[in-house]
């Protein structure tokens, strides 16, 4: 591309709300550099466990970092609004926001997003998913006799195990009412640079667009692999990893509900039964994880199913399948750099590292739902309302 004025910059809020996020992390970090305590990116006590990649380096650096980034993020976020900037002069800051997506959103970040969102789903989104999918199948004949049958198994179950006890659900209660105690601002200060290294990666993304003459919004003109004739042969091969990756995890989980569980003593299970029943409900969410991906590729993730109340039968919007699924896949990536250091840098042996690796492959894991999700907006899209490119 010529060196010309770079025509098409965003004129929308996030610049602003990354250049505001960025001031907020550049006064923290600065308080941090000051000596105010609650550094979020360091060793976690009472172990010391690194989960923080930023957490390999002395506080100080990390906090000056974090500072330095944030305070000259604001101009550089507000940067991304103008329109006069000339290519040449735009690649700097195509660089500097690379900087920032890596440090903000790669290496502040932690394994820690991943497991309070996997235990905002089990808290939340299990019980609402499960009610909304009662209403809907109750009212169709044979879906109302496999709840009839599902129901029958939970009966079942509390009878041979005590699953669904009031000491479990007590037990679960009291866990999760001691964990802000425990974690304190940490969790809000990861998930916070988490969201800040997203909007600095779509502002890269919208920034390398422009340089490119592409669309903005739909990328277009694009690669002959983003084509939905092709995007439609690797996504059905993406999907198919992306659904098998959370299976080992789910029936690991599942072996819970049998007297000889795979690696855990069943005496020390029922003796926790908070424990058990949050540790089903997780496996749960990640067996649901894999059906739903399913869906990218059957017909069912482009038409609303019979059993699904209010939208049965219409057809499912883009930005349902596509925001989730790019969700859930930076989730994984983001959270799976810090996983790897975690394991690798134990006392534990290759093997064990490895068997972790096998039941939670978080990196293969998340770029397959990258993938996946990719090849259904590529195939699915239509017409861009803005470029009018189809």
């Amino acid at each position: 591309m010529s060196d010309v004025g770079v025509r098409e910059r965003t004129r929308h809020g996030l610049p602003v709300l990354v250049a505001a996020l960025s001031l907020v992390y550049g006064i923290t970090g600065l308080a941090w550099l000051l000596g105010a305590g609650n550094y979020a990116f360091g060793p976690v006590p009472p172990d010391g466990e690194r989960l923080s990649l930023l957490a390999r380096v002395p506080d100080d650096v990390g906090a000056g970092l974090i500072a330095v980034l944030g305070i000259l993020g604001v101009p550089a976020a507000i940067g991304h609004t103008r329109t006069e900037w000339s290519a040449s002069v735009y690649r700097p800051l195509l660089g500097f926001t690379a900087l920032q997506t890596v440090v903000f959103g790669l290496l502040a970040p932690s394994v820690t997003v991943v497991i309070m969102t996997g235990y905002l789903l089990v808290l939340v989104g299990l019980p609402a998913g499960v009610g909304w999918l009662i209403v809907g199948a109750w009212r169709q004949p044979a879906t109302r006799v496999l709840l009839s049958g599902l129901a029958v198994v939970l009966v079942g179950l509390e009878v041979t195990t005590g699953l669904f006890d009031r000491a479990a659900f007590g037990e679960v209660a009291v866990g999760i009412g001691g964990v802000p105690a425990k974690v304190g601002t940490m969790p809000l200060f990861v998930t916070g640079a988490f969201l800040l290294g997203c909007g600095w990666a779509i502002l890269g993304v919208r920034g390398l667009r422009s340089t490119r003459g592409q669309c903005l919004r739909c990328g277009r003109p694009g690669a002959r692999w983003t084509r939905p004739e092709s995007a439609r042969r690797w996504g059905f091969w993406a999907t198919v990893v992306a659904v098998l990756c959370p299976m080992p995890y789910a029936l690991l989980r599942m072996t819970w509900l049998l007297p000889n569980p795979i690696g855990f003593d069943a005496d020390d299970l029922n003796a926790e039964p908070g424990i058990k029943l949050f540790g089903l409900g997780l496996g749960l969410i990640a067996l649901g994880a894999g059906i739903v991906t399913l869906g990218l590729i059957r017909p069912w993730g482009e038409i609303w199913p019979r059993w699904i109340p209010i939208v049965a039968g219409r057809p499912v919007p883009i930005k349902a399948a596509v925001i989730p699924g790019a969700a859930a896949a930076t989730l994984l990536l983001v959270g799976s750099a810090s996983l790897i250091g975690l394991l690798w840098s134990d006392e534990a042996s290759l093997t064990e590292n490895l068997v972790y690796q096998l039941i939670l492959p978080f990196p293969l894991w998340g770029a397959a739902v990258g993938l996946a999700t990719a090849a259904y907006y590529y195939r699915r899209r239509s017409t861009c309302t803005s470029c009018r490119q189809g």
